[in-house]
């Protein structure tokens, strides 16, 4: 008579017959309807919405967001950079950021929709980043007032600054926030602008100007979409506005490829993610 394996045992087979090894630590944790928690690949925790079809779905999916797109992001920032980030979403990149700086370096990110700023001051607490991370829950742009904010939980990384009166998505909900520039927010020293807001990069920017001026050897790493630009501004004159202060333009692929591009070459640019620099952007890990 076969003997049965105790099932206390630390060989005990799995179904198929093979043993049981190396099993992975928990990577998804299911806090309710309205939040969970996601270990990243890269071992940072980030709180993430369950609802969320796209930022927080595909980190849930994969444990990563734009893998080589943020890897490369992330190897423009010496330890001790400043960043200023528009558009800061669930904080994906603004915790990665923050842990690439080190203690010396510091993040402020901008972010308009409320639950997204209180899923970052979850993450940044939890991953002990709060004293690197200041969180401004304010839309970037070109003058202060308030503007309409559009925001979706299945489309989180759709939210933008709208100036339309239709709502693209089924559950949108437009909210009324304050608006800033960055050059009023006392940001001090500025290393890198990475902005992703759904095409008023140029607006942002032009509140910028001042910070521009002043950093030389600033990198600016933004979304660049022609036509979600072109629906609010001229595009070549934004992109004339740049060159004239001394910018070129690299592409970043999300093979983590950098290529450098034309200004005439932006203006029929696929929609993808760009680096503005005076000189070519040093990598540094």
């Amino acid at each position: 008579m076969k003997r049965i394996a105790r099932a206390t045992r630390p060989w005990r087979q799995a179904l198929g017959g093979a043993p049981v090894v190396n099993v992975p630590p928990q990577r998804y944790f299911y806090l309710g309807a309205d939040l969970a928690l996601m270990r990243l690949n890269a071992g940072a925790l980030l709180y993430v919405d369950p609802l969320d079809e796209h930022v927080s779905a595909n980190v849930i999916a994969h444990g990563h967001w734009e893998k080589g797109l943020h890897e490369l992001v992330l190897s423009l920032l010496a330890p001790g950079a400043r960043v200023v980030e528009v558009g800061a979403n669930i904080g994906y990149y603004t915790i990665n950021m923050a842990l690439q700086v080190g203690a010396a370096g510091h993040v402020t990110a901008f972010e308009a929709n409320p639950r997204m700023v209180g899923l970052i001051e979850r993450s940044a607490r939890l991953n002990g980043l709060h004293d690197r991370i200041r969180l401004v829950g304010k839309a970037a742009m070109d003058a202060p007032g308030e503007v309409t904010f559009v925001t979706s939980r299945r489309n989180s990384g759709g939210g933008f600054v709208s100036i339309w009166s239709h709502l693209p998505y089924d559950d949108a909900v437009p909210i009324t926030v304050e608006a800033v520039r960055l050059d009023d927010m006392d940001c001090g020293r500025v290393d890198m602008i990475r902005i992703d807001a759904e095409g008023t990069e140029p607006f942002i920017l032009r509140g910028a100007a001042g910070i521009l001026a002043a950093h030389p050897e600033i990198v600016v790493v933004m979304e660049w979409s022609v036509i979600q630009m072109a629906s609010r501004t001229s595009v070549p004159e934004f992109v004339d506005w740049l060159a004239g202060m001394g910018f070129r333009f690299w592409r970043l692929g999300y093979d983590g490829a950098m290529t450098e591009v034309s200004t005439e070459g932006l203006l029929t640019l696929e929609p993808c993610d760009i680096a503005a620099s005076r000189t070519p952007p040093l990598r540094w890990s």
